[in-house]
């Protein structure tokens, strides 16, 4: 949970306040908002900063142009110490701390952040409030989250600063405060909520609480609303925990397979059975895939003996639940797209990773990472 919550958070942009400063220099925050770096880097060769403040933003967003994080971390650190009451300097050390929180150098990040006394960058309790999650300080990490909505109610965190309330709130065995504060959430009717995210966390706290009518309920609607999603499956997790504590719950919703979605699962049992040749490394052999090829040969097992070594896959989930990565891989070769899983163990735990490919070239995944994207799966490319 806590990975998952740092992937969203990080992914969020900074919104960045100004002191007195030329046009030119305010400026470089909307050819960065842009993506427009070379622009950035050509602008900052001709501007001539006439003051500290001009001289400060010139290294805040040099400091952002570097390739390597450990240039990063020194390019902040030196505007830092050459203009420590500087807004740049105040913004240079929440960016570091948001590095270090990435780094899970969490009480690095924390010192960083208590030294910002800027007014305009209110986010720090944000940002303090996850530091105290991660060190499980959780009834200051309530206390600095609910200080960020206070000062900030229309901020960028305020989805997840309520998340936070209330996974500190579970981790304090307080499921009605954590059902509250989702409730809360709930009831600002954001305009981006994640509505299925927040249904899946009310469906745990629920279960938590021991009201598992509720839980299950909430857990539903989370799930109709995209059933091919990360946290769909997620859902599932939970939903079939739920069955093994107690027969007598319902999960026949989960199952709303197709006719071709059974004819396919059958196919892959048959073709599993059959031992299909192994390569020398003992994979099973699985084409490669470039851009515009045809369409593959999808009747391949589902599950593979171990883990690929070598070629470009993209991985697309990671269970634990093997029927969920089975589900996972089918709903992916319905998209005539291959897709594999194999079972993973790691610290005694279990697992199920879901794998599509093999591809040719980076290129190829691309353009299949872009066809799951636009189906509402999630992946991420790798090379073995």
């Amino acid at each position: 949970m806590k990975k998952s919550i740092i992937v969203v958070i990080l992914l969020i942009c900074l919104n960045l306040a100004y002191p007195a400063l030329r046009k030119e220099f305010r400026d470089l925050d909307q050819l960065y908002e842009l993506g427009k770096l070379n622009e950035i880097s050509e602008a900052i060769a001709s501007l001539k900063p006439a003051n500290d403040d001009e001289r400060a933003c010139i290294a805040f967003f040099n400091a952002r142009l570097k390739l390597t994080t450990s240039e990063v971390i020194q390019a902040f650190n030196w505007l830092i110490e050459k203009f420590p009451a500087n807004e740049y300097a105040h913004l240079a050390r929440l960016e570091l701390g948001k590095i270090y929180i990435l780094e899970r150098r969490v009480d690095l990040a924390q010192a960083l952040l208590r030294k910002i006394t800027s007014s305009s960058l209110m986010e720090r309790f944000y940002w303090l409030a996850l530091c105290d999650w991660w060190l499980d300080d959780y009834p200051t990490a309530i206390s600095n989250a609910e200080s960020y909505l206070r000062m900030d109610s229309k901020g960028s965190y305020v989805e997840n600063a309520h998340y936070l309330i209330a996974e500190s709130y579970l981790e304090q065995k307080k499921a009605y405060s954590a059902l509250t504060t989702l409730e809360k959430l709930q009831n600002l009717k954001l305009s981006d909520l994640d509505e299925q995210y927040l249904f899946y966390r009310q469906g745990y706290a629920y279960e938590v609480s021991d009201k598992l009518v509720d839980a299950i309920a909430s857990y539903r609607k989370g799930y109709e609303l995209n059933k091919y999603s990360q946290v769909a499956y997620l859902i599932e997790d939970r939903l079939f925990d739920l069955r093994a504590r107690s027969r007598s719950i319902d999960i026949s919703f989960l199952y709303p397979y197709s006719l071709l979605q059974i004819a396919i699962a059958n196919d892959e049992a048959v073709a599993q059975s059959s031992n299909p040749p192994l390569q020398q490394n003992g994979q099973i052999p699985v084409p490669q895939i470039s851009p515009g090829s045809d369409p593959v040969n999808l009747n391949l097992p589902v599950k593979i003996k171990t883990k690929p070594t070598e070629g470009y896959w993209l991985q697309a989930g990671r269970f634990s639940q093997e029927s969920n990565a089975n589900k996972l891989v089918v709903n992916i070769r319905l998209m005539n797209i291959p897709a594999v899983y194999y079972e993973d163990i790691s610290r005694g735990k279990k697992t199920w990773v879901v794998l599509s490919g093999p591809f040719s070239d980076k290129t190829a995944a691309e353009i299949s990472k872009k066809s799951l994207s636009d189906k509402d799966i999630s992946s991420f490319i790798t090379q073995y």
